[in-house]
């Protein structure tokens, strides 16, 4: 089984204002898909913050769409879940779920774990310090879910889009020990 683990790829970030800065963003998303083409992937985890912005430009969407149409052209199925650049503070769809609906992408940011070509793959979207606690009973489940339902399973991976305290001190969102224990690949994502 062979994956690419894609994160934080800010499609749209204008950094410093520049447009060059902007092409490069693009141009390394673009090598990220043309390799995992060229290695012949099974899939692609997408471990949020695909975007720079909850309301990113059309350009920005268009890279993404493209993206996942090579991908799709070729055979590999991809997955994701939403990193706080993802989501608006306002009540609203986020774009990713256009890739879902349009059936580009598999949204699995909602943490009901599904099997695919024989391997369990489920993730969360990205929460606030404050509102971890909501994850406690989620991470329990998902452990119980890997270690009966999805037991004969080999491989489990868990994609989540949140910061680790024993990584860095000021992305302190959860420890390592939080984590469900039952999974053998853990997709992260927000540090960069």
């Amino acid at each position: 089984m062979l994956f690419s683990h894609i994160a934080d790829t800010h499609l749209g970030l204008v950094q410093y204002g520049s447009s060059e800065r902007e092409e490069d963003v693009y141009d390394v998303f673009n090598q990220a898909i043309d390799i995992s083409i060229k290695d012949k992937v099974d899939f692609v985890i997408f471990a949020g913050d695909i975007f720079h912005e909850p309301n990113p430009s059309g350009r920005a969407i268009m890279q993404m769409a493209n993206g996942l149409k090579k991908l799709k052209k070729n055979k590999i199925d991809s997955f994701f879940v939403l990193g706080e650049h993802d989501q608006s503070r306002i009540r609203g769809t986020p774009v990713p779920y256009i890739y879902h609906n349009l059936d580009f992408s598999k949204y699995i940011g909602d943490g009901k774990p599904i099997l695919y070509k024989g391997v369990m793959l489920a993730g969360l979207d990205k929460r606030r310090k404050s509102e971890i606690s909501e994850y406690e009973k989620i991470f329990l489940n998902l452990d119980q879910s890997a270690e009966n339902e999805f037991k004969e399973t080999k491989h489990k991976i868990l994609v989540l889009h949140q910061g680790i305290a024993e990584f860095h001190k000021y992305a302190d969102d959860a420890q390592s020990t939080d984590l469900p224990k039952n999974f053998t690949y853990y997709a992260m994502g927000h540090l960069h």
